[in-house]
This record gives structure tokens, C-alpha cells and sequence, in this order.
């Protein structure tokens, strides 16, 4: 019985609410997407503003929530010892898919312009999938024209995700 109820208590821990929301800003051409999602008394939040084409692009934010306060938090607070190995983890996928896409001569031109680097743990913006995937985010900064190739994502599994969280 006891057994159970930690299993019970453990699933409703990696339950995951979001909420998404858009509003109209004079200064797009589009409507700003707004993703909230709750998960592990954190609260992540990422807004999307759209460019004169309509192509988004998203900024993160992550916030601790206690009883008295919410505090916005770096990624690093919301993960537990073993974040460096989590860290590497998505730097080698994030390196593959590098490495993988600059063989391919439609994208090879704009995939020169990325200077891949090691990423910190910090630099990701966090969110979630529909399917309640945590997913990492990282904008490599180069300009509009090569757009298809200036971000990527690592995502990953709830279940792979355990032992790095708090």
C-alpha cells in the first residue's frame, strides 16, 4: 500500500499543465503566442513574436513558485547535481544534428554561418511539447536569411529527464 502511494505521488509530481494564449501587439504583424506551462512547482513560460513574414521566434523564461513568492530562476536551479551530465547529453544531440545538417547542400551555405559551440545548461530556453516533452531551445544568432537553420531543439522524454530533476 505504501509503495503505491509514493508511485501515485510520483506521477502527479511529473504532471504537466499549459496553457496557451495569444494576444494582438500593434508592433507585429501577426499575434504573439504565449505558452505557460506548469510543472514541478516551476513555472515555464515562452513568447513568441512573429517576423514581417510570420516566422516566430521565442523568448523563455523559468520561475520558481512557493507558497509565498515567484522567483524567475536560471535552468540550472530547476535541475539537481547530475545537470552536467544532462548538459552534455544535449550537446552531443545538438552537435549530431549539427553535423548532420551541414552535409546537406540546400542548407550547407546558412549551416557556415553557425559558429557550434558547447552550450551551458543557462543559454537553453525550456518548454514544453504538446505531448508533455520537455524540449531544449537554442538560438545559434545568425540573421533572417537562413531562419530554417538559426535554431534547434533537443527533446526529450519526461521519463529520460528523472534523475536530473530536483
Amino acid at each position: 500500500m505504501t509503495f503505491s502511494c509514493k508511485v501515485k505521488a510520483q506521477k502527479n509530481d511529473l504532471k504537466i499543465v499549459c496553457n496557451e494564449s495569444t494576444k494582438n501587439d500593434s508592433d507585429y504583424s501577426d499575434v504573439v503566442i504565449i505558452k505557460s506551462c506548469e510543472f514541478k512547482n516551476h513555472s515555464f513560460k515562452s513568447i513568441g513574436t512573429p517576423d514581417y513574414k510570420g516566422r516566430y521566434s521565442y523568448d523563455y523564461e523559468l520561475f520558481s513558485n512557493d507558497k509565498d513568492d515567484t522567483l524567475k530562476v536560471n535552468n540550472s536551479d530547476f535541475f539537481n547535481l547530475n545537470a552536467k551530465e544532462l548538459e552534455k547529453l544535449i550537446n552531443d544531440k545538438l552537435k549530431a544534428e549539427f553535423e548532420s545538417n551541414s552535409k546537406i547542400p540546400e542548407i550547407s551555405d546558412c549551416m557556415s554561418w553557425i559558429d557550434f559551440r558547447y552550450y551551458k545548461l543557462n543559454e537553453f530556453g525550456i518548454s514544453f511539447t504538446y505531448k508533455n516533452q520537455m524540449e531544449f531551445n537554442i538560438d545559434y544568432g545568425i540573421g533572417s536569411a537562413c531562419f530554417n537553420v538559426s535554431s534547434s531543439s533537443v527533446i526529450m522524454e519526461i521519463s529520460e529527464l528523472e534523475k536530473y530533476l530536483k
